[in-house]
This record gives C-alpha cells, sequence and structure tokens, in this order.
C-alpha cells in the first residue's frame, strides 16, 4: 500500500525546517503507526517474528488465582494454530470463543485484540480497557492500549497509557519504543523523547528514524545524522527512503543551520 510518503513531493532541501517536516511527517507517521502495531504483543504465545524483546516474565496475583477452563485453553490452542497456518479469520474465532467462554482469560483478550487493532481499533481498545479493569497491574496491557490509541490519532490517551506501561515494566524496551513515538507524533521533542528512543534503538532500529527526527527539529543535526545512518546500517528497510530523504536534507541543509540557529 502505497503511502504519501511514497508519492511525488517537490524539492525542499532549500525550504525552512518546519515546511520539510510539515511535508514529510504526514506519511511517515501512517507509515509507523502500521509498523508499530507489530509492538502490540500476544501473551500465552511467542512474541510477533522479529521482536527481539521477550514477554514480561513477572506474574501478576490474577494470574496466580484465576483458573482458565479447559475449554478456554483449547480455543486458545486453536487459536495457535490458526495463527502459525496464517488463517487469520480462524484465529480470531477461536479467540472470540475462548473469551466468551471464560471472559476473565486476559491473554485470550489480549491476543484478541493484537489481531484486530489493525482493522477494529475501536474493539480492541474496548478488549483491552475490559482486561486492565480485570488486571491492572500488567504493564504488557497498557503498552498493547497506547498503540491502539495512536492509531485512532488520540495521542493524550496513548501518553498516558504509554506511561503507566513504563512505570509498571521498567525494563521493557518496547514500552519505552512506544512512550516515544507518542512524544514524537504529539511534536514533543523534547530531552524525554530523544533518551527513549535512543535506548529503544537497541532493540527496535525504526526508532533510529524518530530519534533522528527530534534531533532535527531541536537543530542538533549531527546526532541525527549519526541516528539515520544507524539505521541505515541496520536490516530495517521499513524506513529506507525517509531515512535516506533526511539524510539528504542534513546534509544539503544541516550544516548552514547549525552554524545559523536563527533561520528556524
Amino acid at each position: 500500500m502505497q503511502t504519501e510518503m511514497e508519492g511525488a513531493v517537490p524539492h525542499v532541501f532549500a525550504a525552512p525546517r518546519d515546511q520539510y517536516m510539515t511535508q514529510r511527517t504526514a506519511g511517515w507517521i501512517t507509515t509507523a503507526l502500521i509498523i508499530y502495531q507489530n509492538l502490540c504483543a500476544q501473551t500465552g504465545i511467542r512474541p510477533a517474528e522479529g521482536l527481539r524483546e521477550s514477554l514480561p516474565a513477572t506474574v501478576t496475583l490474577q494470574e496466580l488465582r484465576h483458573i482458565v477452563p479447559k475449554a478456554a485453553r483449547v480455543e486458545m490452542e486453536r487459536a495457535q494454530r490458526a495463527k502459525l497456518k496464517h488463517q487469520p479469520e480462524q484465529e480470531i474465532d477461536h479467540l472470540k470463543k475462548a473469551v466468551q467462554i471464560d471472559p476473565e482469560y486476559i491473554a485470550a483478550r489480549n491476543n484478541l485484540a493484537v489481531r484486530l487493532v489493525a482493522t477494529e481499533p475501536a474493539s480492541a481498545i474496548a478488549e483491552w480497557e475490559e482486561a486492565i479493569r480485570l488486571d491492572p497491574h500488567q504493564g504488557l496491557l497498557f503498552n498493547n492500549l497506547a498503540v491502539a490509541y495512536m492509531t485512532i490519532r488520540n495521542l493524550e490517551a496513548a501518553e498516558r497509557a504509554a506511561r503507566t506501561s513504563v512505570d509498571l515494566d521498567r525494563t521493557s524496551e518496547r514500552a519505552r519504543a512506544v512512550l516515544g513515538l507518542v512524544l514524537c507524533l504529539g511534536h514533543k521533542y523534547t530531552v524525554e523523547t530523544s533518551a527513549l528512543l535512543e535506548r529503544a534503538s537497541n532493540d527496535y532500529a525504526m526508532a533510529h528514524v524518530f530519534a533522528a527526527q527530534v534531533f532535527v527539529e531541536r537543530g542538533e543535526f549531527q546526532k541525527a545524522r549519526t541516528h539515520i545512518q544507524a539505521y541505515l546500517s541496520s536490516s530495517q528497510t521499513e524506513f529506507r527512503k525517509n531515512a535516506l530523504e533526511m539524510l539528504d536534507f542534513i546534509d544539503h541543509t544541516g550544516q548552514t543551520q547549525e552554524s545559523s540557529p536563527d533561520q528556524f
């Protein structure tokens, strides 16, 4: 699917930075939200392909106390088999059955929401909010909810959920990546935002591109160039065109702007 970024755009390297970012950011956001949906992690099965971070090792009190009926577990297992066979409709059907059998089956609710977030974000949000009501101590649920709120462009709610996720799971680079993106999309180009994205970039190469955007907005072009080059050296390709365009912009404009910041 072609994003706005992939369409024909005018040559803007001589334009002010804000004009460049206005013309470029819309397509980046569309692409980012699609890709960042992969940061919604499922539970009870292995993480999505390409995500290095494992699921949280902590177990909440709700998980310890709750006994999942055998019939619900069977539906969860069937959903997993459907996932491995690339049968999303069957996977969703089995997850819905698991939730119907056991409404307190948090893993099934979470996995169902992960499958719905791309096409039915409102339904996914409802599932995560109910899961959080049942178990408010799982950082992963708040992380996933934050991505869903980003999908519908409710950045205020996304930031609240993302911050809660970070508070509940201080070791999660996934949570930092999501919070960093929320702040970046909200034009909060602060030291906190760049620190979150820089740390998350160790596990998520795409975070390099958004860290670079933050540094460009702050006029720190050398730091931006370093992150772009790090991304281009990775195996990731989703933002390669964007990264090359930003690097070209920095090479044409960055040195002059760094020496003349009042031009912005």
